[in-house]
């Protein structure tokens, strides 16, 4: 039963599916395919042969006379004008330049620039050597002096009055009120308990 359902319903989208191809493959036969070879043929006899010939009689034969008079008027004379006038005269140039600053500044270099450089820089590298010698010649002096004028009387200071002073505040100050404060905190935890109750 249900094979026969499904035979009604899928038969009639087959035929329809069927119908269309063939009307497809007819249309394609008989209208679009010679459509198609009839434009391939106006495109090539109207489009293609004539720009074919129009590059090969006109374009080609244009440019080559073109090139030829660009050649004849612009290139030549160029190369001319370098080989003959431009390279010449800047190679003179360079030979003038090379001869009046290029040389010059070189001799100038080698022979004064450089060693007066080196020099300095010698005499720079011995000053700051000396200096730093001095310096920490200053330093070491300067740390004697303060060691002795304030460092030490500060050291004996702490040492002598200070620690002594120090021990005697904790041994006959600072114990007895401590000693005091716990009594005292002692006595108000019990007089709170007395007055209002331990905690729950």
């Amino acid at each position: 039963m249900a094979r026969v359902i499904a035979l009604v319903i899928v038969l009639p989208v087959r035929l329809v599916w069927d119908a269309l191809g063939y009307c497809l493959k007819q249309l394609w036969r008989w209208v679009l395919a010679p459509i198609g070879r009839a434009l391939g043929w106006l495109i090539h006899h109207l489009i293609v042969i004539p720009l074919r010939f129009l590059w090969e009689w006109v374009f080609v034969p244009v440019g080559r006379a073109l090139w030829w008079v660009i050649d004849l008027l612009v290139v030549t004379p160029l190369k001319w004008l370098w080989g003959w006038v431009l390279f010449p005269v800047l190679k003179a140039l360079w030979w003038v330049v090379d001869l009046l600053v290029v040389t010059p500044l070189g001799w100038l270099w080698r022979y004064v620039l450089a060693p007066v450089g080196r020099a300095v820089g010698a005499a720079l590298a011995w000053a700051w050597d000396v200096a730093g010698r001095i310096s920490r010649a200053v330093g070491r002096a300067l740390g004697w002096v303060l060691w002795n004028l304030i460092g030490r009387p500060l050291a004996w200071t702490y040492r002598v009055i200070l620690t002594p002073v120090g021990h005697w505040l904790r041994t006959w100050v600072w114990a007895p009120v401590a000693s005091v404060a716990r009594a005292v905190r002692a006595a108000a935890r019990e007089v709170r308990v007395a007055l209002f109750g331990g905690p729950r």
